[in-house]
């Protein structure tokens, strides 16, 4: 049996995710632009929570992983994520708008489905039907907006379900799509896996005989 170690499924795999991330950005853009519902100025309470009650899958953390290997980033942010704890806060985490005015995280493109869709997505009740989870900042601060989602909803448009892109997140790999830890474990995890194939490739243990 031939174990294929090349990096082309690892890309591949990773361009998938992004396109996914890419999909939920798409249709949350949209909701902004129809409702006006977006994010106080400077917000970054849901950054805040704890790193375990932040569950993502390693197979989310791809994209990224790749970027800070080629970066020669990678190991740094590995012996940083040595030292913290399962409920520390994310290390993605910059609390200065100052030093990140792009939202609460300093790898913002490369963020996870849970920090994406937070706020901006649906869940399937017990009918089969989509109810809106809206942040309480959202909802306190523009009401008139939550109301207009009400209604657009209502109205046939569409809204991103958390169930649904991590389905599809399982669909790209089943292994490590599916079992969810920690932000920070699972950061970790990523990065080492990739490293894991650098080492293998590097060797030349990707190559036939």
């Amino acid at each position: 049996m031939i174990i294929d170690l090349s990096f082309k499924d690892l890309y591949g795999k990773a361009l998938e995710v992004q396109e996914l991330f890419d999909s939920v950005e798409e249709l949350t853009n949209q909701i902004r632009i129809e409702t006006g519902l977006r994010c106080p100025p400077s917000c970054r309470e849901c950054c805040r929570t704890r790193g375990d009650a932040i569950q993502v899958t390693i197979t989310e953390f791809l994209p990224l992983s790749l970027k800070l290997w080629n970066e020669g980033r990678a190991e740094l942010f590995l012996s940083t994520l040595e030292t913290v704890l399962d409920d520390d806060s994310c290390i993605l985490f910059e609390s200065s708008p100052e030093l990140s005015k792009e939202g609460g995280c300093t790898e913002y493109r490369y963020r996870p489905l849970l920090c994406r869709m937070f706020g901006f997505s649906g869940v399937m009740d017990k009918f089969g039907k989509v109810v809106p989870a809206i942040c309480r900042l959202l909802k306190t601060n523009c009401p008139e907006c939550v109301s207009k989602l009400l209604e657009r909803i209502s109205e046939g448009s569409r809204i991103p379900v958390f169930s649904e892109f991590s389905s599809r997140i399982q669909g790209v790999d089943p292994y490590m799509g599916t079992r969810t830890y920690s932000i920070n474990v699972a950061l970790r995890r990523a990065l080492e896996y990739v490293g894991m194939r650098v080492d293998y490739t590097t060797k030349g243990f990707d190559r036939t005989a």
